[in-house]
């Protein structure tokens, strides 16, 4: 399968564009279902954050990336999905109020997950076992 690689504005609308093509990019690699539901709106919320969070006091909104392959190691084969953004990462409030439960919610449908925040951009990476 080839991997997934897509770019768009870092803007809401651009998340379900992107949240769509990785669902059909999963639906062609995945057969479980529930993971390709897991996997899509773990994804759609690390592009929500981003889209929300990475680019607040800039002039213009930067750039949101959705790509994802299939690993094969020696014992197991994984589907990995990245986000990425190139905005400036800002740490959860210590009071979220009704919002700021998007990692905690990552963190729970992915089976792994691994969150690299910077000054130049964020990335999270989800790790599914299959």
């Amino acid at each position: 399968m080839p991997r997934l690689h897509r770019q768009a504005g870092g803007t809401a609308s651009s998340v379900g564009v992107l949240r769509r093509a990785l669902r059909r990019w999963l639906v062609g690699v995945l057969d479980d279902e529930d993971a390709i539901d897991d996997l899509t709106l773990a994804a759609s919320e690390a592009l929500e954050n981003a889209a929300d969070h990475a680019f607040v006091g800039r002039g213009s909104p930067g750039t949101i990336t959705v790509s994802a392959e299939v690993e094969h190691g020696s014992e197991a084969r994984a589907v990995v999905v990245t986000v990425a953004d190139d905005g400036c990462w800002r740490p959860p409030s210590a009071d979220p109020g009704h919002r700021g439960r998007g990692l905690a919610m990552i963190a729970r449908l992915a089976g792994a997950h691994c969150l690299v925040p910077g000054r130049d951009g964020t990335s999270i990476t989800l790790r599914h076992a299959c």
